[in-house]
């Protein structure tokens, strides 16, 4: 490295130092996904501010750095080689949860079981078929998180968004389009969302939680490190059982394997690295293609893989 780079990358390390509490360098990212898979991020900053947020988006433009917003890391395989700019977690004030009657008020850094709990306490349902899944509410209204049972976008009434050119602006339903697994909102860093529930009875709502719970617990393999539906569903298919009638359900690459469980699962079972998670999932696209004429569209978003 040059000394001119070098003052350079000395200069940014402690312009974002002075704006965080807490900056690490060249963080591990398989210690901060539910894969634990991912190389070292030159940048890792716990944000508990939208004025800490806008500055460090305003220093990543003007520096041409790349940022990434990592919630829960769910949903994502993020490359052996780590992630050559600033990973943002949104805490503090992204972590905050008000309601008023039926609407909810949620940051975009809380943890969906955690909202599922307030909702609880507050007697508010329509969001227990989130139940299970392990996503942040900024990710999830992204991708309009949900099942067959429901899905998020439905109950969203507004989205509080950074734009790219650094502006916080509140974009109304009439603003947001949401469709199976995706939304317009890809382009904005999420700050909060309000969300237009119901009032229910806490033991009907508490039920549907732990019945849902229960029937991922049978189904998906919750408890070994895996990101989620790797691929979505093709229209009225469901790619867990293409990925099966592929005959590849057990199938192993290096530490990762097609899930027993649920095929549209792919799990780290033995320190698995993202190119052995992205050699399983080339071959699922290729013998599903063969077999049954399908192009399967990955839902877990590849982040430098």
């Amino acid at each position: 490295m040059s000394d001119r780079r070098r003052d350079i990358k000395k200069d940014l390390t402690a312009t974002i130092s002075s704006l965080v509490s807490h900056l690490k360098v060249n963080e591990p990212l398989k210690n901060h996904t539910t894969f634990h898979i991912g190389g070292p991020a030159k940048y890792f900053v716990d944000v508990s501010e939208r004025d800490e947020l806008k500055k460090l988006h305003d220093i990543c433009l003007q520096n041409k750095i790349s940022f990434l917003i990592l919630g829960n890391g769910s949903n994502v395989l993020i490359g052996d080689e780590g992630f050559d700019g600033l990973v943002m977690r949104l805490k503090g004030e992204f972590s905050l949860i008000t309601s008023s009657r039926n609407a909810v008020k949620v940051g975009s850094g809380v943890q969906l079981p955690v909202l599922l709990q307030k909702c609880l306490k507050k007697n508010l349902s329509g969001l227990e078929f989130l139940s299970g899944i392990p996503g942040t509410v900024g990710g999830a209204v992204v991708g309009n998180a949900g099942t067959k049972e429901g899905w998020i976008g439905d109950k969203v009434v507004d989205v509080e968004v950074l734009t790219n050119s650094g502006r916080i602006v509140t974009l109304k339903r009439k603003d947001l389009k949401f469709s199976y697994r995706s939304s317009n909102l890809n382009n904005y860093i999420i700050i909060s969302a309000t969300l237009l529930l119901k009032k229910g009875q806490k033991n009907d709502i508490l039920k549907k939680i732990n019945g849902l719970l229960l029937k991922r617990s049978k189904e998906q393999p919750l408890n070994e490190f895996n990101s989620g539906s790797v691929f979505k569903n093709p229209e009225n298919k469901s790619a867990g059982e293409l990925i099966e009638n592929a005959g590849l359900k057990g199938l192993k690459f290096g530490g990762a394997k097609i899930s027993e469980k649920h095929a549209n699962f792919i799990v780290n079972f033995e320190n698995a690295r993202a190119s052995d998670v992205k050699t399983l999932i080339s071959i699922i696209h290729q013998k599903v293609k063969e077999k049954f004429g399908i192009d399967l569209e990955l839902e877990i978003k590849l982040i430098g893989v």
